[in-house]
């Protein structure tokens, strides 16, 4: 039970059904290797994240992650400051930034607190727990609050996208694919076979997003993109034979 568009390099957390390319959209691979051991926070995650591959999503959810989520959420309740839970120094300084912003995206003048990765992965692991579980749209709420911590975090942004396949919206999954590709250069935790891995994962989900729009040569043009990473890719080559065939129709 592999998820769709997943290699064997990249299968290291969560399991689930699988499905050919052209039937089922492609899903992004959780980097739980990349959750950074500092604190209990971190590593009740990690152990959550372990959970979810071991087929206990309810119990995850229900159990280290909401631990998790419910203390941060006491304890910033009534912060004055705007609180980032980003992962690695790229993404940290880019959100250090926003307090002042430049000229054309003003800040938001708030003093800038940037915490660990825990609480952001602890909203990002449910929603992924719960997108296995088939409930959308509760895993969109909490991958919406795992971007409110880290809006530029390729993963979520890609997660989320896979959400909105699944619920048949192609145009908002695109430009969620779009912005996690856009903001691949600041997962510098991630190494680069991950980050080209990720990225043909990406444009594979435009692909198929586009072809469920009808918009063909975008939709090539952007499994093409997935080849020119991995030329050997079978996904996007079913992908490029799916709009082939659509187009001939």
């Amino acid at each position: 039970m592999v998820r769709v568009w997943r290699n064997a390099a990249t299968v290291c957390v969560v399991m689930s059904l699988a499905a050919c390319a052209a039937a089922l959209p492609p899903r992004e691979t959780p980097q739980s290797e990349k959750v950074v051991k500092q604190s209990s926070d971190d590593k009740e995650v990690a152990d959550a994240i372990s959970m979810i591959h071991a087929g206990k999503i309810q119990e995850a959810i229900d159990g280290p992650l909401t631990d998790v989520v419910t203390r941060l959420e006491k304890q910033y309740a009534n912060s004055p400051d705007q609180v980032y839970s980003p992962r690695g120094p790229a993404l940290r300084a880019d959100y250090a930034a926003l307090e002042v912003g430049d000229k054309k995206h003003p800040g938001h003048g708030k003093r800038i607190v940037n915490i660990g990765p825990a609480w952001a992965m602890a909203y990002w692991a449910r929603g992924y727990g719960y997108s296995d579980l088939g409930r959308y749209a509760e895993a969109e709420v909490e991958l919406n609050k795992a971007l409110q911590l880290s809006p530029k975090d390729s993963q979520f942004l890609g997660e989320l996208a896979f959400v909105a396949q699944r619920e048949n919206r192609y145009d908002d999954s695109f430009k969620l694919y779009r912005a996690a590709i856009r903001n691949i250069d600041l997962m510098d935790t991630w190494k680069d076979p991950e980050k080209n891995d990720f990225l043909c994962r990406a444009y594979g989900g435009q692909g198929f997003d586009l072809l469920q729009l009808k918009r063909y040569d975008e939709a090539d043009k952007a499994y093409q993109n997935c080849l020119k990473i991995a030329p050997n890719d079978a996904k996007a080559k079913a992908g490029v034979e799916s709009v082939r065939a659509s187009k001939g129709k």
